[in-house]
């Protein structure tokens, strides 16, 4: 229908209420017309619309987060657990699209945080460095140890009965509704070396919503008019989340500071959107003891980076994620070849030293280290270790047996140093063989020994994983 047409048939009523509606109508088409590209064919791309710009989200509580920087011991560690769901609310009907509240809670925590200026590790996903581990690319033991970390869950969502009313004079009136939702979470720090609980928030929220809106409905002779107006508004439910966990980290670290240096930061949070509860300060000696088992973790952990000589059941730790069996009989492979290439360079070492102190260490290093890679070859003989890689790993055992031997036996000839008493060193496994492989012997190695059928057990229990 052709634009003049439109106003001829608006000229045919006479009520000026019919003509605004239909000119309303012919403009709104028009505007369709001329603007929307809903409708094309299904050869072409619909054009896509541009919404508000992309910007950073920003609550009420960043600024109170902000002016917690550097008024935080640094040297405590925070990290984040689980903060999951346990509303076990759920919809599929009318457009939902599952669970009602998100499943990045512990993200949103974990940024407070990172505002607040903490020294902040990631626990969240522990799988590269596991993978990383088990690559043999990486040491756990480098990892920061945590001196509190926070976990919760968001375990209410009540659907609040709202009100409203509607009135009508003449098919003409407004109408009005209401309704709320209530949310709560709770929240613990808890300290990772004794499990205690030295921080607690519970906090909850209703978010609002409502409606309002108008109708008409009369005829105008015999022509019935129906015109309705509204509008919605209700607060974000994972924005109003957001808020609330931005809070309740707020809270958690205040009740490990000072007063005097909280108090500054809490006369930044407007009340409207919500006022920390009253600082409950467990006391220094909490804060404090979490940092002293820290430093003697990082101790230990230092001691056992200092010690050259692994334990047998790190040598197998790689092993014990293998899946299949040769995957298991490619990594002790590797393990072996490493602890035998140590105990020769450790033998080595005793051999060239100049005092027998030094000789005693390294022989002994070098003695256990020998025993350990003969029991790995025993076991890689078990899972059928043949061929050139057997041939390699047997010759490399063999030399770090016989260097690690001459290095204990040259104890004896060593003059001792006074007050030095003698080494206590520990043999290689007799019985630790070589897998049968084709193959020359190279010179200068003694002779490879057959494999034992029925090997003896070994003297450190090791833990290997079955075919699966």
């Amino acid at each position: 229908m052709k634009l003049t047409e439109k106003k001829l048939l608006i000229g045919r009523f006479k009520s000026p209420i019919i003509k605004f509606l239909l000119v309303s109508t012919v403009l709104a088409v028009a505007g369709c017309d001329t603007g929307l590209k809903s409708f094309v064919a299904r050869s072409e791309n619909v054009d896509l619309p541009i919404g508000p710009a992309v910007e950073d989200v920003v609550t009420p509580f960043d600024e109170a987060l902000s002016c917690l920087r550097g008024k935080v011991n640094p040297g405590i560690i925070f990290a984040v657990g689980q903060v999951v769901d346990a509303t076990g609310k759920e919809s599929y009907a009318d457009g939902a699209s599952g669970k009602f509240v998100t499943q990045g809670a512990g993200e949103m925590v974990q940024s407070s945080l990172f505002r607040a200026g903490v020294t902040l590790v990631n626990r969240r996903d522990p799988n590269i460095a596991i993978t990383e581990t088990q690559w043999g690319i990486r040491d756990l033991q480098q990892q920061v140890p945590v001196n509190f970390y926070i976990s919760g869950s968001i375990n209410s969502l009540d659907f609040i009965p709202g009100g409203g009313f509607s009135t009508t004079v003449a098919g003409i009136g407004p109408r009005f509704r209401q309704n709320r939702i209530l949310i709560g979470l709770d929240l613990s720090l808890t300290d990772a070396f004794t499990g205690r609980i030295v921080a607690n928030v519970p906090l909850q929220k209703q978010i609002f919503s409502q409606e309002v809106g108008t109708s008409v409905g009369r005829f105008f002779g015999e022509t019935l008019i129906s015109f309705d107006a509204g509008g919605m508004e209700r607060e974000a439910l994972h924005f109003t989340m957001r808020q609330m966990l931005s809070l309740a980290t707020l809270q958690l670290l205040g009740q490990l500071m000072n007063e005097e240096a909280f108090a500054p930061c809490v006369e930044q949070v407007s009340p409207i959107f919500g006022t920390p509860r009253p600082i409950e300060v467990p006391g220094r000696n909490i804060v404090q003891a979490a940092l002293n088992s820290s430093e003697q973790a990082r101790q230990r952990a230092n001691e056992m980076q200092g010690q050259n000589i692994p334990e047998p059941q790190q040598a197998t730790a790689r092993v014990e994620t293998a899946d299949t069996v040769q995957q298991q009989l490619t990594e002790i492979t590797r393990q072996t070849t490493i602890y035998a290439v140590r105990a020769i360079g450790a033998a080595e070492k005793s051999l060239a030293a100049t005092t027998r102190e030094e000789q005693a260490q390294s022989a002994a290093e070098a003695m256990e280290l020998a025993a350990v890679s003969a029991q790995l070859l025993q076991r890689a003989a078990q899972l059928g270790l043949t061929g050139p890689d057997g041939d390699a790993a047997a010759v490399v055992v063999e030399r770090a047996i016989v260097l690690a031997t001459e290095a204990n036996d040259g104890l004896s000839n060593a003059p001792a140093s006074p007050g030095v008493p003698a080494p206590v060193v520990q043999q290689p496994a007799p019985d630790a063989t070589p897998p049968a492989a084709a193959g020359t012997q190279p010179e200068g190695l003694p002779p490879m020994r057959p494999v034992n059928p029925e090997p003896t057990p070994m003297e450190f229990p090791m833990t290997l994983p079955t075919a699966r």
